[in-house]
């Protein structure tokens, strides 16, 4: 038996939680001498305490822990917990990676207008151009990754199709109704519809031709997008020009980077001069 400095030792725990355990009856001592009231602990009572360790880890409640081992809990289900937990937590980490990049992001268009640098925008006329693409309303842009990892897969990057795509249809970027177009060009006058996962299919149209479109490239990961945007509308509100049409992102360099930090796009925007009064 181990007094409960040397099990404190052992278990890497402090001598407080043991005490608290034992009083909330969690895990009391194997022995307790009657004279001196000390209490003893046993190796036998490791894997007990580490169970429990490990579901407070995982979030659960005292109450909740004392209902687990009563339930008898086994190590694969405590497995199952720890991988949807680990799923959790790196989500969360993903957030808040997207939100650092994010302010990143805006405070380098802050930069950049507080030292009134020239905008690199460019107008261009687009011809029409044939295209794969699939539209749906999507909870999230996040959401609409998993749909750009299948058009990828469906349509390699490998073969002769053109530049990967996405268009917000959407008035704006309402959370849960995202209208949302994605897809890739191709070279093809017509192709028949390429089934995706969900229901959802590719299907053949062609994007009408643009005889003005503002471009601005953007270097790095997809937090960055939002700088192009905010350049090109300071620069068509500056140059006397108003959107005509809904905004296109076109991949000019997919990412093979982790933080997407090697990605090149183009924001596109159908623009048209603004009457003089």
């Amino acid at each position: 038996m181990f007094t409960v400095g040397e099990f404190s030792r052992l278990a890497r725990v402090s001598k407080r939680l043991l005490r608290y355990y034992d009083e909330i009856g969690l895990l009391k001592p194997i022995h307790t001498d009657k004279f001196t009231n000390r209490r003893f602990y046993s190796a036998e009572q490791m894997p007990r305490l580490n169970r429990i360790l490990a579901l407070k880890d995982l979030g659960l409640s005292l109450d909740q822990i004392q209902r687990v081992l009563s339930d008898d809990i086994s190590t694969d289900e405590m497995q199952g917990m720890l991988l949807l937990k680990k799923a959790e937590i790196e989500q969360q980490l993903q957030d808040e990676l997207q939100r650092i990049r994010s302010i990143e992001a805006r405070l380098q268009f802050l930069r950049s207008a507080e030292a009134a640098e020239p905008f690199d925008v460019v107008v261009k006329q687009l011809p029409a151009q044939p295209v794969l693409s699939v539209r749906t309303v999507l909870d999230s842009l996040e959401d609409g990754m998993s749909i750009f990892g299948q058009i990828m897969a469906v349509l390699p990057e490998k073969n002769t199709n053109g530049l990967f795509f996405a268009i917000m249809h959407s008035d704006g970027i309402d959370e849960g109704e995202l209208d949302v177009e994605i897809g890739r060009a191709i070279m093809a006058k017509t192709h028949a519809p390429v089934p995706l996962h969900g229901g959802l299919q590719l299907s053949f149209r062609e994007l009408p031709a643009v005889a003005a479109m503002a471009t601005y490239i953007v270097n790095g990961p997809s937090a960055n997008l939002l700088i192009g945007y905010s350049v090109i509308g300071t620069w068509a509100e500056a140059n006397g020009y108003r959107f005509a049409g809904v905004p296109r992102e076109v991949a000019l360099q997919l990412p093979r980077a982790a933080d997407g930090s090697d990605a090149i796009a183009e924001i596109q925007f159908p623009v048209e001069r603004v009457a003089q009064s």
